[in-house]
């Protein structure tokens, strides 16, 4: 047996991940398991839950994978990674005394700093690997597409020196055309108008993705194109209408984008047409920017398979347009695109590129990387609690009974999905059909803004009837967003957004049963494929991850109803 993890400490979403034997055995974001939102702090809890609920024990593991290269900074004195780099060259002392922590033992005094694939001994049991962060984005997607080459997009915020990188990937490693120097980032330019707009950057940029449709991108379009500019498969950002990359200025902002735009929205101020008209102006920015990038990307090496990453491609609605945009036949974007995903992409990097174990994993279709919880561990919070329950046989009959009789359904099933999208295993459910319902949610359960939309979950073989796609596409993870077919836009009134659009949940038998089941079962109630899924969480709260979790949300919430299992509470 050969066990290695995956780690991501670079800032955003930490999270752990463990390949046993090359396949990934468990993997979870720390903030599941400390229930602080977007958890920055190195992810020693997930490292040991990923062990337990593998039934191995960290002295088991050979390698450690962190998905950020600290052998950028090094040639920097201790005093310019302070003032310059805001430390983020000392992740590489940050994982090694954390890991030695966790090991009970001293760091090696003739420990040797590691480069890309070269290896560091910090203990008897451990060798440490940096892995480039953009590669390990590039990792995550590709070694679990099932392609033999692809064709690489990485694009996000910042990683070590760079936001990206054009390239691509095979099983023998990756090649680089072109590198975009931090601070021209797509990520970053889309995060400054998250800022402007009064929104939390680095946090609320889906809230600006779900205000584009409200707006009309020919107002402000011809001020907001020129601000990008794509010179073959690398691109450049007018760096003066932008200040994220100065660490002593309050916001990602300059102030000639204030001069040219006016003052910028205070933070909970009311949106008015010049905030939608500004973002949708972004939005179709941001896409043409990415069409244009990979059109050129094609041009250059004719493959017909690629792979997106970066916290850029949780824009779902760019991914719904990627087939119809650009030449490329087969496209695989994955569950977790963004940060999160570095853990994953760390542990297949080293594994395939330092180890040379050759991952073979079919082409993903899910993300339920955590634990499953026993019938007997739930029944006992539930009697520790001292809650009303009963048992039930048939979960799913059940939940769609009760989803068809207007109850909001808290639905925890198997193992936890990794990320940041609930896929049916810790989801709230609701009635798709009835226009309270988007509303009920949001007030009562989300505490969210109105305009947030909610997804359908659909049965996989209904959705070419129901949606509009040029091709025969899929959306397991929730990643894209496509149009209802116009005879179903009023049926559906909770999951339809303003431009009559949803970012859809492709749901089939053999990946999900049981919660396939349920939606067929609410089908036969109600002739609707389809049912409403929101992560089982309310605003500012990590997803579900134990059945104590599950507990406390729904009695902090207005459902209705708890589904744990083979166990139902209700109020």
């Amino acid at each position: 047996m050969t066990a290695i993890l995956g780690i991501n400490c670079s800032g955003y979403h930490s999270s752990a991940c463990l390949l046993i034997n090359g396949q990934i055995a468990a993997a979870i974001t720390e903030e599941r398991i400390t229930r602080i939102k977007q958890d920055k702090s190195f992810p020693t809890k997930a490292i040991r839950y990923c062990c337990n609920t593998a039934n191995i024990s960290l002295t088991e593991v050979t390698d450690i994978f962190i998905g950020w290269n600290p052998a950028y900074y090094m040639h920097r004195s201790d005093n310019m990674l302070h003032n310059a780099m805001k430390d983020r060259g000392k992740v590489s002392y940050l994982a090694l005394n954390e890991l030695a922590l966790l090991n009970n033992t001293p760091l090696n005094g003739g420990a040797q700093m590691a480069i890309h694939q070269e290896i560091e001994t910090i203990s008897t049991h451990w060798r440490i690997h940096f892995v480039d962060h953009h590669e390990a984005h590039a990792a995550n997607g590709f070694f679990q597409s099932a392609f033999q080459k692809a064709d690489a997009l990485i694009i996000d915020g910042f990683g070590e020196v760079s936001s990206g990188f054009a390239g691509t990937i095979t099983h023998g490693g990756v090649k680089i055309y072109a590198v975009n120097r931090t601070p021209h980032s797509l990520g970053l330019l889309y995060t400054a108008f998250t800022d402007f707009l009064g929104f939390k950057p680095n946090g609320d940029e889906w809230k600006v993705m779900a205000l584009a449709s409200l707006g009309d991108p020919a107002i402000y379009y011809d001020l907001i194109r020129p601000m990008v500019k794509v010179d073959g498969v690398r691109y450049e950002v007018d760096l003066s209408f932008f200040e994220s990359f100065l660490y002593f200025t309050p916001h990602y902002y300059s102030p000639k984008l204030v001069e040219l735009f006016g003052d910028p929205l205070r933070c909970g101020a009311v949106l008015t047409e010049r905030e939608y008209n500004i973002v949708a102006a972004v939005q179709r920015v941001t896409e043409e920017t990415i069409f244009e990038l990979l059109t050129n990307l094609h041009q250059q090496t004719g493959n017909e398979n690629l792979i997106v990453g970066g916290g850029v491609f949780m824009n779902s609605v760019v991914n719904g347009q990627l087939y119809d945009k650009t030449p490329y036949k087969d496209i695989f974007i994955g569950g977790s695109p963004d940060d999160s995903g570095i853990s994953v992409g760390s542990a297949l990097f080293g594994s395939n590129y330092v180890l040379a174990e050759k991952t073979n994993i079919p082409r993903s279709q899910h993300n339920s990387f955590g634990k499953t919880y026993t019938n007997e561990t739930i029944e006992a919070e539930l009697k520790q609690r001292k809650l009303r329950y009963h048992m039930i046989d048939d979960p799913a009959q059940v939940a769609a009974m009760h989803i068809w009789d207007k109850k909001i359904v808290g639905w925890f099933q198997g193992a936890s999905e990794f990320g940041q999208r609930a896929l049916g295993n810790r989801s709230i459910l609701a009635d798709p059909t009835d226009p309270k319902t988007k509303d009920l949610v949001n007030a009562t359960i989300k505490y969210r803004e109105s305009f947030r939309p909610f997804a359908p979950a659909i049965l996989a073989e209904r959705q070419p009837e129901i949606f509009v796609s040029k091709t025969d596409q899929t959306s397991y993870f929730m990643e894209k967003v496509f149009s209802f077919q116009e005879d179903w836009k009023a049926h559906v009134p909770a999951v339809v957004h303003f431009d009559g659009s949803g970012r859809l949940q492709t749901v089939a038998r053999d990946v999900t049963p049981l919660y396939y089941e349920m939606i067929a079962q609410f089908e036969a109630l109600s002739d609707t494929p389809i049912v409403l899924n929101t992560s089982f969480n309310v605003n500012g709260m990590p997803l579900v991850e134990t059945p104590g979790d599950a507990i406390n949300c729904f009695y902090q919430s207005g459902i209705d109803t708890l589904i744990i299992h083979n166990y139902i509470v209700e109020k």
